[in-house]
């Protein structure tokens, strides 16, 4: 388990909205931090549009297909984010094994990594061999200025499978959390969109949960990869 060093992008949320699948009312009067979202449901058509045409392998890692219009609102907020941008070169050779793995800005000059953290590489021949951390660590890179900045840390009870640029500032973000009020070990999907430089958040939670989360989903997602466990 690598040492927890950075701070939150923002806090997971794990009570009042795991027990039963929300309602719409009590799901936005329960979490709304702004006027703003206050009659906001379901995803709007546009982001439910992107996820279909970004990530839909992960929409169907599930047990079933993940339905976009079933996405509800549980809060959205803004987090103060660390300023402290660690020298990183993407061209180094440690690299090399993940820079077709991150996703560029529609402008280029920034990427979103999202698995060097957690995905540890291992070449055995001519075979690439891999293990999963427990722990998620997510970067976005500034490409000109050879620099990265930690965004988001997650422990074993969530995680984050996928993710896309929505426009040369904000990202969304697709993985799952751990339901800790479910009568058992149940799981529930969720969708972030996210402002990496700002930090405004706007998080949707699946109306229902899973008994198992979509563990095959790297597997699907680096077919050449062989994962060892």
């Amino acid at each position: 388990m690598r040492q927890l060093f950075i701070p939150f992008l923002f806090m997971m949320l794990m009570s009042s909205h795991c027990s039963t699948p929300p309602s719409t009312s009590s799901s936005i009067e329960n979490n709304q931090t702004s006027q703003t979202y206050s009659e906001i449901a379901v995803m709007d058509d546009s982001l439910q549009e992107t996820l279909h045409q970004h990530c839909s392998l992960w929409l169907n890692s599930w047990e079933r297909e993940l339905k976009t219009d079933s996405f509800a609102l549980v809060r959205s907020y803004k987090s103060s984010l660390s300023t402290d941008w660690e020298k990183f070169d993407i061209s180094e050779k440690y690299f090399s094994d993940y820079r077709d793995k991150i996703y560029y800005s529609p402008n280029g000059f920034y990427a979103l990594d999202l698995y060097s953290y957690n995905l540890i590489l291992n070449k055995k021949g001519a075979k690439t061999h891999a293990v999963l951390d427990t722990d998620i660590q997510i970067y976005v890179i500034d490409i000109a200025h050879h620099q990265r900045l930690p965004i988001l840390f997650f422990g074993p009870s969530a995680s984050i499978d996928d993710g896309y640029w929505l426009s040369d500032s904000i990202v969304v973000l697709v993985g799952w959390e751990r339901c800790f009020d479910c009568p058992g070990e149940e799981y529930r999907p969720d969708v972030c969109k996210v402002n990496v430089f700002t930090g405004e958040t706007v998080k949707y939670n699946y109306i229902a949960t899973f008994s198992h989360y979509n563990k095959d989903f790297m597997k699907q997602k680096f077919p050449k990869i062989i994962f060892d466990f």
